[in-house]
This record gives C-alpha cells, structure tokens and sequence, in this order.
C-alpha cells in the first residue's frame, strides 16, 4: 500500500510539473507573438518561427516528462511487494539475521586477543569476531546493493547521507517510515557513539535490518 501510495505522488507530481511547463511555455509564446504582432504587423515569418519553437519546446518538455514518469513507474513496480510476517517463527528470524550477519561481515584486523571486550562478539559464540559497530554500519551498504538489486533509478547519489538516502527510500514507498526512522537512529547511535554497542542491542537491530531487507527480496547474495 505505502508502495502504491509513493507512485501515486510520484505521478501526481510529474503531471503537475508537465502541466506547468506546457502553462508557462505556452504563456511565454503568446506574450511574445503579441508583442511581435504588435511591433509589426505583416512580420508573419517571426510568428510562425517564435511560434513555432514554442510549441516543439513544450512538445518535447511533455514526452520527456511522460517518458520519465513512465521509466519511473516501471523501475517502482518491479520492486517486490512482499509482505512482512508480523509473527515469523523464531528459528527462521534467527536463520535470517545469521544470513544477514555473514553478508555484513568485514575483516576487522584490530579483535582483541584476550577473551570477550565490549563491542565484540563471545568467542566461540555465533558472533565470535564480529565488531558490532562495524558489521551495523556495514548494513547501510547491504541495504544500498539490495535497493539497486531492484531498481537502478533508486541509486544514491553520492551527496546523500544515510537519513537523506532513507528518506528518499520512505517517499518512493520503499521502505516504512517508522523502521526507516528506527534505523538511521541506530545506524547513526553506532557510528558516533563513543560506547560500544552490546550484543543485545545489536541483535535487535539486525532484526530491524531484516524487516527493511525482507520485502526487497533479501537472500544473502
């Protein structure tokens, strides 16, 4: 539904910019032909000329604007619309955050080497030698693969923070704005933080992860 609505905006907002620019070209051509009509009377070849260009302008504004609309609409619908389970067994919540843990996973040289320190996964544990805050902030380049795995036209822009890039996702009808909000908060609690992140709060925000990533298709590759 959030999907069906950010196309719905989305069109509603390159009609209004079409409309416009045919409004403003075409107004721009009246004033000029007028004042041309005006000035001199038998110069009929200045019309047809100003009149002319005016009205190819706005031709060509128009089919540019129907084919990105329609580019646009194309790229969004081919993005999965699977619905999110509201109560997945916790087994397959667990099997899916691991998938997601190991695709997330960087090769941090710095692990301590005497036993278990703040940040770091329990040896011997599911998350032995992982750095929590560096496997969160990782996510965000997960995310990012999965999105464009999709569509192309939902490429970030290298100018786009994270919150920027997340809320251009939440207008596009991708993601929910709630879980959007929820990650840049914990993405960003991680990354300028000076406390580590404990694996509690890490395990609940790769869930988070998840529920953004399961409707986009998210298989680990």
């Amino acid at each position: 539904m959030k999907n069906s609505f950010g196309i719905i905006l989305y069109t509603s907002i390159i009609i209004f910019l079409m409309l416009l620019t045919v409004v403003t070209v075409g107004t721009s051509a009246l004033d000029i032909i007028i004042q041309a009509v005006a000035a001199d009377p038998t110069n009929k070849t200045f019309v047809i000329i100003a009149g002319g260009s005016y009205f190819l302008t706005g031709i060509a504004a128009f089919i540019l604007g129907l084919g990105r609309l329609f580019n646009v609409k194309r790229a969004l619908n081919d993005i999965p619309k699977s619905h999110i389970p509201k109560d997945s067994p916790k087994s397959v919540d667990n099997l899916i955050v691991s998938e997601l843990i190991r695709v997330s996973r960087i090769d941090v040289k710095l692990r301590p080497e005497d036993g278990c320190q703040p940040g770091w996964g329990i040896p011997g544990s599911p998350y032995d030698n992982i750095h929590f805050r560096s496997s969160i902030i990782e996510t965000f380049s997960v995310l990012e693969k999965q999105v464009v795995k999709n569509s192309s036209f939902l490429t970030r822009q290298p100018s786009m923070s994270v919150q920027r890039y997340i809320d251009f996702l939440v207008e596009h009808g991708i993601i929910d704005r709630e879980l959007g909000n929820a990650y840049v908060e914990g993405y960003e609690r991680a990354r300028f933080s000076d406390e580590e992140v404990p694996e509690e709060q890490y395990i609940k925000f790769m869930k988070l992860v998840i529920q953004l990533l399961r409707p986009l298709g998210f298989d680990g590759n």
